[in-house]
């Protein structure tokens, strides 16, 4: 009955998350318990680190100060002295509790000549978790045979149970500072963050979200309904209607909304989260503040539309009084030669704007605009294009179509006729006289393919990545006398990804191009 008390009152201490706390109160429960004037533990200051042991030597009413200071430089050579060779040793290799019923006749036990015990009798148990052992306590008599075996088995069902202990207080240690780290990083957010239970109830809010509700602090929001704070501002009206809708595992919402308040635009992300199959679940709100960016893009617009028309006026004069001036000068002279220049690059740079007002167009070309078309009558159609280009230039050109079982898609013919014209083009342009151009295009797997190959100068594969950025030209031999803004590549990608397609490119230098995309049907 004295045993089972014992353990009783063992595991009533081992429900505290502190590890400290946790040694504290078994050491001190079983130094009274078995009657000892002292003790010693030794512990791996890292468990990941079998060579780092540290040595407490402990006695009643002084083993809390003692565990809780800096470990001394004398005590880890110690440590390392009795893991070496001593009881501990042996305790640490066999993984299994040891009794020294005399340490004068037991070869095991090791006395530290500056740190006398005199103990004759000795219990020592190991601390062991996922077989590994991370510590050893030593219980310490001034008498001969003061433990029994019986007292060896306590000790390890004792051991046991605070090495389990121990772990958990570690992973609730662990647990907790990742918890702050989290907390601590999602209320930085400069971004709204939102977390709510399946009936909309706030579960947590970060330092964003509360200044969008206007809230003097989180603990003013925290429990409440989004439905009863959503009044606060407008930009949370459609969150609340999706948060009110039957809730489905994985689901995801993306949309822009607008604060009427605080005069801001937000992208909105909501996502279903889920803490088991069955279990609790709720939603994810992520509001990012896009007002800036808005602001550029109106900025944008007014720039494009400045050069649209400011800068034609003054461009078409140029051209036109240069045209006047090459009239009244000799064709072979060095005036007309410089006017000449004058005009070219006028034209170029009209040429630029007409390129950047497409692109931007194509950007923000509405949907309704796009028909029910056959994909190969388009293709057709880019190639009859460019045939005049490849016949000046006495080029072979081939197609092979395998589009039979396409069935009529919904895309914008002259954007996608433009995508295709363009790679097509710059095939022609980058690929010698006599040289070959073969376009194929098929369907396969709801896709439709469409790719140009060329036997032109190819591309290094330092430039690939960044082939389809606006004005970015490959400077190479071979292309000094090619004429280009760097733009066609940029309204190919712009064009296909507004269509929800995908543009990709292959290239070795000297051997060739290969350029394609695809679009879904």
């Amino acid at each position: 009955m004295r045993e089972l008390d014992l353990l009783s009152q063992v595991s009533t201490m081992l429900t505290s998350f502190d590890k400290d706390r946790v040694l504290k109160n078994v050491i001190d429960f079983l130094m009274r318990a078995f009657d000892v004037e002292q003790a010693s533990l030794l512990m791996l200051s890292d468990i990941g680190d079998t060579n780092r042991w540290q040595l407490f030597s402990l006695r009643p009413k002084f083993q809390t100060a003692i565990l809780r200071a800096p470990v001394s430089a004398d005590a880890f050579r110690q440590a390392h002295r009795l893991t070496n060779d001593g009881l501990a040793r042996w305790v640490i290799q066999h993984k299994q509790g040891a009794i020294v019923a005399d340490t004068h006749d037991d070869a095991r036990w090791l006395e530290i000549p500056d740190m006398p015990s005199g103990a004759r009798s000795v219990l020592c148990v190991p601390f062991i978790l996922d077989d590994q052992v991370v510590g050893v306590f030593t219980l310490q008599h001034s008498e001969p045979a003061h433990f029994s075996t019986l007292d060896l088995q306590i000790m390890m069902i004792v051991a046991n149970q605070v090495a389990v202990a121990m772990r958990n207080a570690e992973l609730f240690t662990q647990m907790r500072a990742q918890q702050t780290q989290l907390e601590a990083v999602l209320r930085a957010m400069p971004d709204v963050l939102l977390v709510l239970d399946a009936d909309g109830k706030l579960l947590m809010i970060n330092e964003a979200g509360v200044e969008l509700m206007d809230a003097p602090d989180e603990h003013s929001v925290l429990g409440h309904n989004l439905n009863d704070l959503q009044g606060q501002d407008s930009a949370l009206s459609l969150v609340v209607d999706i948060v009110g809708s039957p809730l489905q595992s994985g689901q995801r919402w993306s949309f822009e909304a607008h604060s009427d308040q605080h005069k801001r635009d937000f992208v909105v992300n909501i996502s279903v989260w889920e803490q088991e199959p069955g279990g609790k679940a709720g939603y994810v709100v992520v509001m990012r503040d896009i007002t800036q960016m808005r602001d550029l893009n109106r900025f944008k617009d007014e720039m494009l539309q400045m050069a649209s028309h400011d800068l034609r006026s003054p461009l078409a004069l140029i051209v036109g009084y240069c045209s006047l001036m090459q009239m009244d000068v000799e064709p072979e002279s060095q005036v007309a030669s410089y006017l000449g220049i004058v005009q070219q690059q006028t034209e170029r740079m009209t040429g630029l704007l007409d390129d950047l007002l497409r692109v931007e167009k194509i950007r923000n070309s509405p949907l309704e605009f796009y028909e029910r078309v056959d994909f190969e009558d388009v293709v057709n159609s880019a190639l009859n294009n460019v045939r005049a280009s490849v016949d000046a230039k006495k080029q072979r050109i081939s197609a092979s179509l395998r589009l039979e079982d396409t069935p009529p898609m919904l895309l914008s013919p002259p954007l996608v006729r433009e995508a295709m014209s363009n790679l097509l083009g710059n095939a022609v342009k980058y690929t010698p006289k006599g040289g070959r151009i073969t376009v194929t295009s098929y369907k396969e797997d709801q896709r439709v393919y469409f790719i140009v190959e060329d036997t032109g100068i190819g591309i290094p594969p330092e430039n690939l990545p960044r082939l389809f950025t606006s004005f970015y030209r490959v400077r190479q031999p071979g292309t000094e006398d090619v004429e280009g803004r760097g733009l066609g590549l940029s309204l190919v990608k712009t064009i296909i990804e507004r269509h929800n397609g995908e543009v990709w490119v292959e290239s070795t230098p000297g051997v060739g191009s290969r350029f394609g995309f695809w679009l879904p049907l």
